[in-house]
């Protein structure tokens, strides 16, 4: 699989732009002028991934300390289920030894309608090495669980520094953490 760093070649916002607003609710994802702005500052990576020159997916990674947040990872629907958002992920791991990774999927309750598969994302994480960071967060009314692969459970206080650091001061608004 080819990866596309979005710095270094921007005409892959054509592919990438249509499944970041088919794939995540509009109250979930950033703008996507901000999303792609954001993109090309220093600690924001975002790749498209391709395959024999067919587009796969994206995967945005924020970067602060010692820390990787898998922002969003997405995959065409096509694609989905045949193992290339779990190389994805692996790619990243290696890509980023070192650093604790963390990343939020929709809060798992059975008040949900849609719980069976917010927990089928949750075992997706689970099944590439992620555990419960026993972290809830509340993002502009959205609840999300996190979890975590690397040495060290990420703390409240750190993603937050993290999104302050990758999205300005505005983020302490609008995360909280929920319980």
């Amino acid at each position: 699989m080819k990866f596309i760093n979005y710095k270094n070649d921007k005409s892959i916002r054509k592919d990438i732009e249509p499944l970041y607003i088919s794939a995540f609710p509009e109250e979930e994802r950033p703008p996507e002028d901000m999303f792609f702005t954001n993109a090309l500052k220093k600690d924001n990576e975002l790749f498209g991934f391709y395959k024999d020159d067919k587009f796969i997916g994206f995967a945005n990674l924020l970067f602060y300390k010692d820390l990787c947040y898998m922002f969003f990872l997405g995959i065409v629907s096509e694609y989905r289920n045949k193992g290339y958002g779990s190389q994805i992920i692996q790619e990243a791991l290696k890509m980023y030894f070192g650093k604790t990774f963390v990343l939020c999927y929709e809060e798992v309750d059975d008040k949900y309608q849609d719980n069976e598969l917010r927990k089928r994302r949750r075992e997706f994480y689970y099944r590439n090495g992620f555990k419960d960071n026993n972290l809830k967060t509340c993002e502009y009314w959205v609840n999300y669980d996190t979890c975590y692969f690397g040495s060290h459970q990420v703390p409240f206080e750190d993603y937050l520094g993290l999104m302050v650091h990758c999205y300005g001061p505005l983020a302490k608004k609008y995360i909280k953490k929920a319980s």
